[in-house]
């Protein structure tokens, strides 16, 4: 067990940590640090400025993730990480609290202690918010993308996933180099804050997740014909807004109706054009987002959003073009690193909640190939993706100090 005085060290120095990465943001208001973009690319150098001082040897792959290794008595590896990607205008913790509560693990330990090489990533473009895909360090590194695929994926700007990289200096052509030898990862661990209620609300400091949702992400383009909003009538008008009512209404109705607890729909971006008071919308792009722990019951909220758009475009004499940019299953976590965690937590006498995520990680596709498990700390009244986003450092610290608790068992 950590001395409170040690504990009391490991929050400061996590809290001075997180508001210096905080200033690296393309915005005054919240945390603003997209994929290749200056202010990832600072945050990045901060972050291997805080593993080398820590004293992690560090290299970069061709995703644009950082790495951090500490060796131990094998080559075999242990993976602790997050994100460093945030949304617009988000929060200081998602994701890259995860990565400094990793260095910070890190710290505890030298050389040869472990039964296995340390490893701490900085993962890149998780949220997906640039090019809309997301995952695209951790799906790279379990060799689960192409580099044809991401020409596919642009942003507002219409430049590639692909070219971002090449002016960033990474080489898409070579992210199959980086792949993780699989067989040699005996598990991974990321912590992150909750971004809910649950346990905020409950005032436990930690959460055990037990698994997290599957997703499938689209984009939809509609599109009609603009006319005179005064003189064309009703019925001779190609609204492509008329579809994309009943897309947005369908998608609430048809999570909202399923016994699923867990399911939700949600239609975060609608773009209408030309967008003036007295012009009939000529097109409309919007996206969509569904999540459940049960595949099936997503796809059929999924199927039935899509029904809805046919049935809506057919009567309206629209065409509709549809792009899905995600599709990830949900997953378990491991139960034997659970079971670690959970004795590990007893007997430091945390009080802790076992719950699923609703929202996705980077143990979500690493979850499928390795034994992977996550640690939740509270989210101040639930709030993320925001400016408002808090969590306290004192419960990134209990984290950390469960995880050296495993880690040490683990080594004995």
């Amino acid at each position: 067990m950590l001395e409170e005085q040690m504990v009391g060290s490991i929050a400061q120095r996590i809290q001075q940590e997180l508001a210096a990465l905080s200033h690296y943001s393309a915005t005054e208001k919240g945390v603003t640090r997209l994929p290749f973009t200056k202010e990832a690319e600072d945050a990045l150098v901060c972050l291997e400025k805080m593993m080398k001082e820590t004293g992690l040897s560090t290299c970069r792959d061709h995703s644009g993730a950082l790495h951090g290794f500490l060796p131990g008595k094998s080559e075999k590896r242990f993976i602790i990480g997050s994100h460093y990607d945030s949304v617009v205008e988000g929060g200081a913790y998602d994701g890259i609290a995860g990565v400094v509560c990793g260095i910070e693990i890190a710290r505890h330990f030298s050389p040869d202690t472990l039964p296995f090489t340390l490893e701490i990533v900085a993962f890149n473009d998780e949220e997906g918010v640039r090019f809309g895909g997301g995952f695209l360090s951790s799906k790279a590194l379990l060799g689960e993308l192409k580099s044809e695929e991401l020409k596919k994926y642009c942003d507002a700007d219409g430049v590639s996933c692909y070219e971002a990289m090449q002016r960033s200096g990474c080489d898409p052509e070579k992210i199959a180099e980086d792949v993780w030898p699989l067989e040699n990862i005996a598990g991974f661990l990321e912590i992150h804050i909750e971004q809910g209620a649950r346990l905020y609300q409950s005032g436990l400091p930690i959460g055990l997740v037990t698994g997290i949702v599957g997703m499938r992400r689209f984009d939809i383009e509609i599109t009609g014909r603009a006319d005179h909003a005064g003189t064309t009538p009703m019925t001779m008008r190609a609204d492509a807004l008329t579809a994309a009512a009943a897309f947005i209404l369908t998608a609430q109705k048809a999570a909202a109706e399923r016994a699923a607890p867990d399911v939700v729909a949600t239609v975060g971006v609608c773009e209408v054009k030309p967008g003036t008071v007295n012009t009939v919308p000529a097109s409309v792009h919007l996206t969509l987002d569904v999540r459940s722990l049960d595949a099936a019951v997503r796809d059929e909220v999924v199927d039935e959003c899509f029904a809805a758009l046919q049935k809506a475009a057919g009567a309206n004499d629209l065409t509709v073009k549809t792009q899905e940019k995600l599709t990830v299953a949900p997953v378990k976590m491991d139960e034997k690193l659970m079971a670690r965690l959970s004795e590990a937590m007893t007997e430091e006498e945390i009080p802790y909640m076992a719950l699923a995520s609703g929202a996705g990680h980077d143990a979500l596709p690493i979850a499928r190939r390795v034994p992977a498990a996550m640690l939740f700390v509270p989210s101040k009244d639930g709030c993320s993706h925001c400016p408002e986003e808090y969590s306290e450092p004192e419960d990134f610290a209990r984290a950390v100090n469960v995880v050296i608790h495993m880690l040490e068992d683990w080594s004995e």
